[in-house]
């Protein structure tokens, strides 16, 4: 027996052999999902925030094919654009890297199946596009069965139980993101004459409320209301970002294709270039700096925000997963084919 003095004088006999006299066990870490990716040697990404991308890439990027297989056997005419496809990794294995490897490939194949149904509409005329939209919308979401009329929207049928399925809780947000999206989808008719109003359309037409919602879900947080309302103002931020930067480098594809004046209002570059009369270059230039400039804003934000929360486990790990998040979109846009098409 071994005789041991603690604080205050109490002394205690114990065992040589005993638990107690054993040094305590590290902590188990848990191993990370994720993989740090160097962006030095990629100098078009001007991110501010870190990039990682998701251990499981090739099982992930499997919802993808899915996604595009289904309509593939539906719509075999259509030419679908390589959408999630990155050489460093799918786009949501990039953005949300830390998520549980199921739920961001169910995720994944989601969201490429409106990705690549948004091309198969490209085809069909207006009127036909609105009735089948709203098919999809309310098949998606469990509120309509598909009809023999509409046959494209049985491709987003079990969708929602699938979501349910793996986690009852968190679904809800997640379809009602999805339902509020395609709401509002394409409902801004006149091209808007500033920057400032731009951002903050962008901020739901790019989808960020989606990309919040799906993030939250692989990751298993579930906000509660008073932790989302004080985060709005952080999540505003971010989606600024996600849309400015999304225009940025989508603008390498859009400002060769064929469509007219109007619709090139549609990206941040000639709403630039009009609103401060500039050329392509300095509005480009223009662009990117307000895309740090209001990353910057999210940092402090975000800061300010986990400090609010007293550094809670839940508040933290959202706000760095939204930081990966952004920095994931950067860094795949930056790099990925449908962005960057090769030199003709």
């Amino acid at each position: 027996m071994t005789q041991i003095t603690l604080t205050g004088g109490l002394t205690i006999q114990a065992d040589k052999h005993s638990a107690f006299m054993k040094p305590l066990r590290p902590l188990l870490k848990r191993k990370p999902s994720s993989i740090k990716v160097k962006t030095a040697s990629h100098p078009q990404s001007i991110t501010t925030f870190p990039v990682r991308v998701h251990k499981e890439d090739s099982q992930i990027n499997q919802g993808a094919l899915n996604a595009r297989k289904n309509f593939k056997d539906f719509a075999r005419t259509t030419e679908f654009r390589s959408h999630s496809a990155g050489p460093h990794g799918n786009f949501f294995s990039t953005c949300w890297p830390n998520g549980k490897t199921e739920r961001v490939k169910l995720a994944t194949e989601i969201i490429e199946s409106l990705w690549v149904y948004d091309d198969v509409m490209e085809d069909v005329d207006h009127a036909g596009a609105v009735e089948v939209h709203a098919s999809v919308r309310d098949t998606l979401t469990g509120n309509s069965k598909p009809t023999k009329k509409n046959m494209i929207a049985t491709l987003f049928k079990d969708f929602g139980s699938r979501l349910s399925h793996m986690d009852k809780q968190g679904a809800p947000r997640v379809l009602a993101s999805l339902k509020a999206y395609l709401d509002n989808y394409d409902s801004q008719k006149t091209p808007f004459d500033t920057i400032q109003k731009y951002t903050e359309y962008r901020i739901l037409n790019v989808g960020y409320g989606i990309m919040d919602s799906f993030m939250q879900w692989t990751m298993g947080l579930n906000l509660n209301e008073a932790e989302t309302d004080e985060a709005h103002k952080f999540y505003m931020s971010a989606g600024r970002v996600m849309g400015l930067t999304n225009d940025l480098y989508s603008w390498n594809v859009e400002r060769t294709e064929a469509v007219d004046s109007a619709d090139r209002k549609w990206n941040a570059v000639p709403v630039i270039m009009q609103q401060y009369d500039l050329n392509e270059e300095d509005a480009n230039v223009f662009l990117r700096g307000l895309i740090v400039h209001h990353e910057q804003i999210t940092r402090e934000l975000g800061a300010v925000l986990v400090r609010r929360f007293g550094y809670s486990s839940t508040m933290t790990k959202y706000v760095e997963s939204v930081g990966l998040m952004l920095g994931g979109n950067c860094f795949w846009s930056a790099t990925c084919p449908r962005y960057n098409p090769p030199a003709q």
